[in-house]
């Protein structure tokens, strides 16, 4: 039977912490569960742009900003620590903040900043907030995209390939940090099942939609005279953000199995309703899998979870 988000019900007494949750995916996401009850926290950047999302959220359930810099190791943690001290438990922390292409830029540690904002930021949340996921048998939903199926990790990939490529090609760097967010949701959800945990790990992708993510791209890439046309263009080509929200509202819910990924599946899976597919090739390779979680280890120099 085709999924419907209808399906999820209420999600009263939830607190759900969303990356990236200003606009966009994650805009949709937290607005459709805020309508459904739930205590949705909104982490990004910028809090000042958090509080104008916030304000246009409205339904029974309630919103809160928190601020969180993915490419800033320090700030992460320092956000998990708040989250820490002010909740007993967390329902469900979906990981969709992301950045694409532009020049070469750094994060506060030195890293390439796709790399450290798309993956290695997300890895020390879910790894920092593990004990209120646990208590509450909670979820992770990591937000991939379809780009993954370019992605170039392999089980040799070194330490600085990973955070430091050269040469640094904007693209190919961005189909490896989707790459990486699938096989850390593969072997999270691996490991994670050996350990009994209570915690379930669903990977998603919201096909091609409408988000500012391409507008921001066009103008990191110096092209900002075209930003507006391909503001209006990709308005009217893609799907929207809130049917690319999809995808993350199943992964959400109960009856998505952990380890499994969810995308639309119509036009090459650009589009359509939320359904399990399979995962590309680039992200079925257990050594590879493996080898992302040693050096995700060494570079945030701590364990993960599990």
């Amino acid at each position: 039977m085709t999924w419907d988000a209808r399906q999820l019900g209420e999600q009263t007494g939830r607190t759900i912490l969303i990356t990236g949750a200003n606009s966009g995916i994650g805009l949709e996401a937290a607005r459709d569960l805020v309508g459904r009850g739930a205590c949705v926290v909104l982490a990004v950047r910028d809090t000042a742009k958090g509080e104008q999302a916030r304000a246009r959220l409205h339904g029974p359930g309630s919103a809160s900003v928190v601020e969180l810099d993915l490419a800033d190791l320090d700030q992460v943690r320092r956000c998990a620590q708040r989250l820490r001290d002010e909740h007993e438990s967390l329902a469900a922390l979906v990981c969709n903040a992301g950045i694409m292409g532009g020049p070469l830029q750094l994060s506060a540690q030195g890293f390439e900043r796709q790399m450290a904002t798309n993956h290695l930021g997300h890895a020390a949340l879910v790894t920092a907030l593990w004990p209120l996921l646990h208590t509450s048998a909670g979820r992770v939903v990591l937000v991939s995209s379809i780009a993954a199926r370019s992605g170039g990790l392999t089980a040799a990939t070194t330490r600085d390939e990973l955070v430091a490529p050269v040469p640094y090609r904007p693209q190919q760097v961005y189909a490896d940090t989707k790459q990486a967010n699938l096989l850390f949701a593969r072997e999270l959800h691996r490991r994670g099942a050996v350990a009994g945990s209570p915690v379930t790990t669903v990977a998603v992708h919201p096909g091609v939609s409408s988000t500012n993510l391409f507008r921001r791209t066009v103008q990191g890439n110096g092209l900002s005279l075209l930003a507006p046309v391909a503001s209006l263009l990709s308005r009217v080509a893609l799907q929207s953000a809130a049917a690319g929200a999809q995808p993350t509202l199943r992964g959400l819910h109960s009856s998505t199995p952990g380890g499994s990924y969810v995308g639309p599946t119509r036009l090459g899976q650009s589009r359509g309703r939320p359904e399990l597919v399979d995962l590309p090739a680039t992200a079925t390779d257990p050594a590879t899998a493996a080898r992302l979680w040693e050096l995700t280890e060494q570079v945030l120099d701590t364990p993960l979870p599990v």
